[in-house]
């Protein structure tokens, strides 16, 4: 009798060692499927970033249309080398399409909108005055 019960718990034994090595080897392998998971979301946010980084650098080191906006918001004017000069009543109009962009793509508020358009259309009558300057030179 003694034998039948070191048989049975060596089988109960043998089972529970079967069980803990399949849950180890699911939880193994959830673990790293997760892990994979992570690895490439990671991988590919590391990916995009350089390749923004890699644009805005070019943009920026060949004065493309990509840091025009960067320009816009520091104030900058728009004309570098190659442009063609806009006259008074041509930046103005650019100014309030600027200005209305920004607005729509939430750059600025609607009472900075309405601040800055209010100033633009005062700014019109000089931009007038120094226009008809211009033609009588």
């Amino acid at each position: 009798m003694a034998l039948k019960k070191a048989l049975y718990y060596g089988a109960v034994a043998v089972a529970i060692l079967i069980g803990v090595s399949i849950v180890v080897s699911v939880v193994s392998a959830l673990v790293s499927l997760a892990w994979a998971i992570v690895s490439g979301i990671v991988s590919l946010a590391v990916l995009v970033g350089i390749v923004y980084v890699a644009y805005k650098a070019g943009s920026w080191i060949f004065g493309g249309e990509g840091d025009e906006r960067a320009r816009e918001s520091l104030g900058g004017s728009r004309s570098g080398p190659g442009s063609v000069s806009e006259s008074p009543g041509d930046a103005a109009e650019s100014r309030q399409d600027r200005l209305r962009r920004q607005y729509v793509e939430g750059q600025i508020s609607e009472a900075e909108f309405e601040r800055r358009i209010e100033a633009e259309l005062e700014a019109e009558p000089a931009d007038d005055i120094e226009r008809e300057l211009e033609r009588e030179r």
